[in-house]
C-alpha cells in the first residue's frame, strides 16, 4: 500500500498536463516536417544545379551517358566501368550492379529530364547523374564540328574519308592541362587517331590511354599505345556498339579518338627518314611502318577530340561494299558465266517450254 505522501507525489493528469503533451507532440511533428522540408529544399537545389549543368552542355552530357551506358552493358562491366559510381557501393563495400542497371533503365531522355519536377526524379537517378557529370572526374565534352579539327588532320594527305556525325572537344581540368603543357615544353605536337570499342572509352577518358602488353597482333611492334595518322586504320578497332537507347545522338555508336602526342623521339616510335632507329621499338617484330605511331609513355598522349559515328544500316552496307568490292565483282562475274552457260545449253529451251506451259 502507498501512504498519502506517496499519493501526493504522483503526477495528476489534468487539462494543463494534457495541453503540455499535445504541445510537445505538435512541436515534434513540426520539427520533423521542418527537417523533411529542408531535405526537400536541398534535393531541389541539387536537381536545379544538375539541370543547369545539362542545359548548358546538352550534347556533351548526352555523349557522357552514351559512353557510360556502353560500359554498363558490356559483359566486361567490372573491368570497363572504372571508376565505379560510389553511390552504388553498399555498406559491405560491394558494387551493386543490379541496382545500377535498374537505375540506368529508368533514366529518361535528357530533354524530358529537364522538364521533370524534382519530386518525380528518384534519388538514385539524381545521384548517378550528379556523379557522372560533376564528380567522376570524366572530362567535359563540348560539341563542335570538323572545321574545328587541326589542319593537319583535315588536309588531303590525312583526310577523314567518312565524316563523323558528331565531333566533341575533350576539356580537362586546369591542373591536367597545365601538367601536359609543362611536359610538352618546346616540343611539337603530333595529331593521330586511336580506335577502340565504345565500351572502353569510359575508363580511357578517366585514366588516359594505356599501353598494350598482351602478346597478340596488337603488340606486333612492341609495347606501347598504338595510333595512326590515317583514320581508316583505326576503324577496324572501333566497331559499332550499343550505347543509350534514350540518347538524342542515336542508340549505337563507333568512337575514334583524335589525340595530341608530344613529339619525344625516344618514347614516340615511328618511321623517320632522318632517324632510322626511331622505327625500332623494344620487342618489335620489325620496323614500324608508315602512318603508325607507338608511344611507350602514356603521359605523352592526350585525347583532344572524340569523333562519334552514329549507326546507320546504309552506312554499314556502303562500308561492306567498299571493303569487299573485288570479291563482289568476282562473284557477279561468275554468276554471269553460269547464266550464259545455262542459256546456251540444251536444257534452256526445255526450261522455257516448261515455263510457258506452266503459265498457260
Amino acid at each position: 500500500m502507498m501512504d498519502s505522501n506517496a499519493k501526493a507525489s504522483l503526477p495528476t493528469i489534468g487539462p494543463e498536463n494534457s495541453n503540455h503533451q499535445a504541445s510537445s507532440q505538435s512541436c515534434t511533428l513540426g520539427m520533423r516536417k521542418s527537417k523533411s522540408s529542408l531535405e526537400e529544399n536541398d534535393d531541389d537545389e541539387d536537381v536545379k544545379k544538375l539541370k543547369s549543368f545539362i542545359s548548358k552542355n546538352f550534347a556533351g552530357c548526352d555523349l557522357t551517358l552514351c559512353i557510360f551506358m556502353a560500359a554498363a552493358k558490356t559483359f566486361k562491366i567490372d573491368q570497363c566501368l572504372r571508376p565505379f559510381p560510389q553511390c552504388f557501393v553498399d555498406d559491405n563495400n560491394e558494387k551493386d550492379f543490379v541496382r545500377l542497371k535498374k537505375t540506368c533503365d529508368k533514366i529518361p531522355p535528357l530533354k524530358d529530364f529537364l522538364t521533370l519536377p524534382s519530386k518525380n526524379i528518384s534519388k538514385d537517378i539524381r545521384n548517378l547523374l550528379s556523379y557522372l557529370f560533376m564528380e567522376s572526374g570524366i572530362p567535359v565534352f563540348s560539341d563542335c564540328s570538323v572545321e574545328n579539327l587541326p589542319l593537319s588532320v583535315v588536309n588531303k594527305q590525312a583526310s577523314i574519308s567518312a565524316l563523323p556525325q558528331y565531333v566533341f572537344e575533350v576539356n580537362y581540368n586546369s591542373k591536367f592541362e597545365e601538367a601536359f603543357k609543362k611536359r610538352k615544353g618546346s616540343r611539337e605536337i603530333i595529331y593521330a587517331f586511336h580506335g577502340s570499342s565504345v565500351h572502353n572509352f569510359y575508363s580511357i577518358l578517366k585514366f588516359g590511354l594505356q599501353q598494350h602488353f598482351r602478346q597478340s597482333k596488337e603488340v606486333l611492334f612492341g609495347n606501347g599505345i598504338y595510333l595512326s595518322n590515317e583514320i581508316s586504320v583505326c576503324t577496324n578497332y572501333s566497331p559499332f556498339g550499343e550505347t543509350w537507347e534514350n540518347s538524342s545522338l542515336g542508340q549505337k555508336h563507333s568512337i575514334i579518338a583524335l589525340c595530341e602526342i608530344i613529339n619525344n623521339e625516344e618514347e614516340v616510335k615511328c618511321k623517320d627518314e632522318k632517324n632510322k632507329k626511331r622505327a625500332l621499338n623494344q620487342d618489335s617484330y620489325g620496323a614500324i611502318p608508315d602512318k603508325y605511331f607507338v608511344v611507350t609513355n602514356s603521359e605523352l598522349v592526350k585525347i583532344k577530340y572524340l569523333l562519334a559515328y552514329r549507326y546507320r544500316a546504309s552506312t554499314v552496307v556502303a562500308s561492306f561494299t567498299k571493303k569487299n568490292c573485288l570479291w563482289i565483282v568476282i562473284v557477279l562475274y561468275l554468276a554471269i558465266l553460269v547464266l550464259i552457260r545455262l542459256v546456251n545449253g540444251p536444257s534452256w529451251p526445255k526450261f522455257i517450254r516448261y515455263l510457258c506451259s506452266f503459265i498457260e
